[in-house]
């Protein structure tokens, strides 16, 4: 028989037996080897595969159950951690033991952070008590001295709206005071959140203890849980890393400038204490939205009292839009520098990590945009690399 022809069969093969390979033809061709079917350990592996994804999956949400009550401590544990690393490098340098070191690392953490917050409250505070008794001593009794403006613009508003003066003015001097009163709630409600959060605060300064003792061990644990090579893992933790040290770099650039533009801002319109209400409106700037508007938004009502409308104005525009864009024009450029990526959307990451988030979103938003950019890039460089 010639090579290469098919070979006829017949009789029980032809009926009813398998061919060979050899015998088997398809429109005069030989055929490939049948697919081998895959091994029964290969399906078990996957059914195994697919039901530890699961109770892992299911574990993991049990867990950001517990654990979200303390998940902001953990977060700001680890933004402390990273910011205060060269000052606990020193003090480990320094102090015998990981545990001494990390117990002196975190009492200066506390020193620098509580302090600053304690100021804080008590200024607010005294701030709105102040105005308050300012507001009803000047507001109580006859309008005279300083408030003829006043007194005029009143008798000139009741007689367009047939009213009385003194029943305008009675009603005038009734909601000034109820507004010092809200200010004065406001303080007290701020102080009563202050108190609430020393709880959060406890329990981030122990986390923290314990960030700073076991860091390397951490470090370890979670590059060996990644799923990545090492070079990878070590790139995505550089650019979170980068993110945070920016972002608080951002904000005490932002607070420096603020305060010093505050200070010039209050000295030009001849409020009393101008230093001082600049270091104020500095500590004022590390609260996210309302910043240093706390500082300079009593002085514009003070001044409005007092018939100083064009130096109140002038005050108002001042910090509204060269104090007030700071916060949205350096903070993004520290923050792009290290994220390398656009200022808008480093701006757009800011408000909504503050709305996701909260306060702490004005780290937690760019953190997010960093990792998602460093694992784009990942890919992009893989892809790069499997099509070379």
């Amino acid at each position: 028989m010639a090579p290469g022809k098919p070979i006829l069969v017949s009789g029980p093969q032809a009926e009813g037996q398998p061919q060979t390979v050899e015998q088997a033809t398809v429109g005069g061709k030989a055929a490939g080897p049948a697919p081998p079917s895959p091994a029964p350990w290969i399906e078990r592996y996957k059914l195994t595969y697919a039901a530890l994804l699961l109770l892992t999956a299911s574990a993991l949400y049990v867990a950001y159950i517990v654990f979200r009550p303390y998940l902001k401590s953990l977060f700001l544990a680890l933004v402390l951690a990273i910011a205060f690393q060269p000052v606990h490098e020193w003090v480990t340098r320094r102090v015998r033991g990981p545990t001494m070191a990390a117990l002196v690392t975190t009492s200066a953490v506390v020193l620098v952070v509580m302090v600053p917050l304690i100021l804080i409250s008590s200024s607010l505070f005294s701030q709105a008590a102040s105005l308050y008794g300012f507001l009803t001593q000047k507001m109580s009794g006859t309008w005279s001295g300083h408030f003829t403006w006043a007194t005029e613009a009143v008798d000139r508003t009741a007689e367009q709206i047939g009213m009385s003066p003194q029943q305008l003015k009675t009603a005038i001097t009734g909601r000034v005071q109820e507004f010092g009163a809200w200010i004065v709630s406001m303080a007290g409600w701020a102080a009563r959140g202050f108190a609430q959060q020393m709880a959060t605060a406890i329990l981030t300064f122990l986390v923290l203890f314990f960030f700073l003792r076991d860091r390397e061990k951490y470090a370890r644990y979670i590059a060996g849980m990644i799923p990545l090579p090492p070079g990878r893992t070590q790139q995505l933790a550089s650019a979170l890393h980068g993110t945070v040290v920016g972002n608080l770099y951002g904000m005490v650039a932002v607070a420096l400038i603020q305060g010093s533009l505050t200070t010039i801002g209050w000295w030009m319109v001849g409020l009393p204490a101008p230093l001082f209400w600049g270091a104020i409106a500095t500590l004022f700037s590390f609260v996210p939205l309302v910043g240093p508007s706390l500082v300079w938004i009593p002085g514009a009502i003070v001044l409005a009292i007092q018939g100083r409308w064009i130096s109140a104005i002038a005050l108002c525009v001042w910090g509204s839009v060269v104090v007030g864009c700071v916060d949205y024009i350096v903070r993004p450029r520290f923050a792009a520098g290290r994220v390398n990526a656009n200022t808008l959307l480093v701006l757009l990451s800011l408000l909504g990590g503050l709305r996701a988030f909260g306060a702490i979103g004005i780290i937690a938003g760019p953190v997010v945009l960093s990792a998602v950019t460093a694992l784009l890039s990942m890919v992009h460089e893989e892809q790069r690399n499997v099509y070379r």
